[in-house]
């Protein structure tokens, strides 16, 4: 072990003689699950890259508060609505720095070009760096932030207005997202001059509380501190995330001390992780859902019997068991029971093998079919293993004479398919952003999302699409709640995805590790980490 532990201090530190001791205490090794795909958020859709990226390089204008749930200052000092709800008006916090790196030296703190810039670049398909690193920004896309943004200028060097083209109530929880990172415009303008603007996604600027030291592609990334942040509260002079694929390497790092904290342990080590003196396993409730989705555009999955049929095969209890070993609940609509928007009328049908037959026979498919299955490769948030997901699936629509080939993919490629919308059905899910429930409805099941990707099952429905924009426009919550109950019962009467289970979020970490916050939505936020 104390090879080991040398060697890794040599990793971190190039160095394991007694000088380091002290940068080893404040430096915190995190075992993550995959590699990020861009250093910019706004760019990606993958628990990776946020974890990795969005709270260790940026801000947002606004964060929410992980008890309360209601937006509070962040980069934004304060906030003021008009009355028609049309335009928003944000004060920027003053002297917020951004990072001073090898590849970028900045002249002045963050002001209101930055935001300007930040936002004209997602919704403005002329701008210069619309296009760059391929043009599309899934989140931001599939809840259509081009077509409700008709206007972002800065009132003044800490002023920025925003305006709309409609009402949206849930405007506000956006610009707090992952995905709402303010970037820096000068840096952007120094690389547009340089003619290497891609260069604003691959070796970040932002007013975070890490910099961007190193990175060594698919093995590890080096964080230092950023000495000037805004905050003032970061312990750590290093962080370091340790891509490791497999959850019993990640564990085997953990137990060995060759990592500080573990990301997404896997169901069946939560008794070994529990059992260890020196481990710590921290749970939060998930603002998340696993789910079938099944491409309601391809036959013969354009068929409501049969998508109804699949459902009824299923059994969300035995996934439950033996992927999540019992760690959360079995889903009964696309929202969590602990979303304000959730609908506790509805239930999942039990599973009933004879009714699913007959629904299949009634759609002409009594001998079955032939369909591929994608799965991602990985553990994710919502599912700890979409492979043993997708076999317990395939045995169980083997009953039906439904022949299931089952392919994983890597995070990068399978967005591609689902882009492309060739699929006949994909395990997939949602991990929210933040407590509104448009966060989860929007991105799985709205007509936008289609050409993100994120709406994998390709289901448009008219009625559903009203009850959305009647809740980011209705003035009581009380009437909000009641359109989402019915855009839940909407989707739930169609069927277009077969909600599968929620779980609980967690992670593990030695015991030496303080000040670590676990969220029920979003990314990983280390800044107020630190080691006794």
């Amino acid at each position: 072990m104390r090879f080991w532990l040398c060697w890794l201090t040599a990793l971190l530190l190039a160095g394991c003689d007694g000088s380091d001791r002290q940068l080893a205490k404040e430096s915190l090794l995190y075992c993550a699950e995959g590699a990020p795909l861009t250093f910019n958020p706004q760019l990606a859709a993958s628990t990776q890259t946020l974890d990795a990226t969005a709270h260790q390089l940026y801000d947002r204008l606004l964060d929410i508060n992980p008890e309360t749930l209601q937006p509070e200052p962040a980069l934004a000092l304060d906030w003021h609505r008009s009355d028609d709800g049309l335009r928003y008006r944000v004060t920027l916090r003053p002297g917020v720095q951004f990072h001073h790196t090898d590849w970028f030296t900045p002249t002045r703190p963050l002001n209101a070009d930055d935001v300007v810039f930040s936002y004209q670049r997602l919704i403005d398909k002329n701008h210069p760096y619309h296009d760059v690193s391929g043009g599309r920004y899934p989140f931001f896309d599939s809840i259509g932030l081009s077509e409700l943004i008709t206007e972002v200028k800065a009132l003044g060097p800490r002023e920025v207005e925003f305006v709309l083209s409609r009402p949206d109530a849930s405007f506000i929880t956006n610009l707090a997202t992952d995905y709402g990172v303010i970037l820096s415009a000068e840096y952007a303008a120094q690389l547009l001059v340089a003619g290497t603007p891609e260069l604003i996604d691959q070796q970040p600027v932002g007013t975070g509380p890490f910099l961007l030291a190193q990175y060594r592609i698919d093995d590890f990334i080096r964080y230092h501190r950023h000495a000037g942040y805004w905050r003032g509260d970061v312990q750590l002079a290093q962080l370091v995330f340790d891509i490791t694929p497999k959850s019993s390497k990640r564990l085997a790092k953990l137990l060995t001390g060759e990592c500080d904290v573990m990301a997404h342990p896997g169901a069946s080590q939560m008794a070994v992780i529990k059992k260890h003196p020196e481990l710590v396993l921290d749970q939060a409730t998930g603002m998340n859902v696993s789910v079938l989705a099944l491409n309601t555009q391809k036959p013969p999955f354009n068929d409501v019997r049969v998508r109804k049929a699949l459902a009824l095969a299923l059994s969300r209890d035995d996934i439950l068991q033996a992927v999540y070993f019992g760690i959360g609940y079995p889903a009964e609509s696309v929202l969590p029971p602990v979303s304000w928007g959730y609908n506790p009328n509805l239930v999942m049908p039990l599973p009933d093998v004879e009714r699913a037959r007959w629904l299949l026979a009634q759609a002409g498919l009594e001998n079955g079919f032939d369909m591929t299955l994608l799965a991602p490769a990985g553990a994710r948030s919502y599912n700890p293993d979409s492979l043993k997901t997708g076999q317990l699936i395939q045995r169980r629509l083997g009953e039906l004479g439904i022949r299931v080939r089952l392919q994983s993919l890597e995070e990068q490629i399978l967005r591609r398919e689902l882009m492309a919308g060739e699929q006949d059905a994909v395990l997939t899910g949602w991990s929210a952003d933040n407590p509104d429930p448009d966060n989860i409805l929007h991105n799985l099941l709205s007509c936008q999302a289609i050409a993100t990707g994120t709406n994998a099952s390709r289901w448009c429905h008219p009625l559903f699409e009203q009850q959305l924009a009647a809740a980011l426009t209705a003035p009581l919550l009380s009437d909000r709640i009641g359109y989402y109950h019915r855009a839940q019962e909407i989707a739930q009467l169609d069927m277009p995805l077969i909600p599968l289970n929620h779980t609980l979020k967690q992670q593990a970490h030695r015991r030496t590790v303080q000040g670590l916050l676990l969220r029920p939505y979003g990314g990983v936020t280390l800044r107020q980490a630190w080691k006794e």
